[in-house]
């Protein structure tokens, strides 16, 4: 069974954590990609925690862990197995605080800078407003202040950056946190299910 876990950052060491609480012990090389679990026929493979998702639909992985808001932003068909409690946070429309922008609608024609274009699309489109969706990877707080941005579209967690960035919330899109994920040509099931059990 592969499960694929992040390769860094925050949600890597998540990840890390609860597999090992669950029992699943392995010891990963410098920087490589693989490590093979003791216990259990199980591999454990580190990616970026946005592939994740499309790997386990594609059957690259046969169970992953990894944000939900990533696997709405992919919009592909995996089965959710388990809700971790962890990494919660909300998808929102930020505007700046003094801007006259009250709902979605009013962002028709309006410039927005996302991580999430596929989410901010699609709910803009919902709300009856086409806007020119301005594409990051990261640090979408700072494009209003630079002039590139009306509005922006991220993931908050306490508001702080926001404030930090004379920023408040118009709406927010959806709430999301980290789950274990499988592909549904569930491989291994009996391993998979004692994954989920432990």
């Amino acid at each position: 069974l592969r499960i694929g876990v992040p390769s860094k950052g925050r949600l890597a060491e998540l990840a890390a954590e609860l597999l090992k609480d669950a029992g699943l012990h392995f010891r990963r090389q410098d920087r490589s990609l693989f490590a093979r679990c003791k216990e259990l026929p199980i591999d454990i493979t580190f990616l970026r925690t946005e592939d994740i998702p499309v790997l386990c639909a594609e059957g690259a992985i046969d169970m992953g862990i990894t944000g939900s808001d990533l696997i709405s932003e992919a919009g592909v068909d995996v089965r959710r197995r388990l809700d971790l409690g962890v990494g919660q946070c909300k998808l929102s429309i930020c505007v700046p605080d003094d801007s006259t922008i009250s709902a979605p609608k009013q962002l028709h024609g309006k410039r927005v800078a996302t991580s999430f274009p596929n989410n901010t699309a699609n709910y803009l489109k919902q709300h009856g407003a086409l806007a020119h969706l301005v594409n990051l990877s990261g640090s979408v707080e700072v494009m209003i202040a630079l002039g590139v941005a009306d509005a922006i579209v991220d993931l908050v967690e306490t508001g702080s950056t926001l404030a930090a960035n004379r920023l408040r919330i118009l709406t927010d899109i959806g709430h999301y946190e980290t789950v274990l994920i499988q592909n549904h040509d569930q491989r291994m099931t009996e391993t998979a299910d004692r994954v989920v059990r432990r």
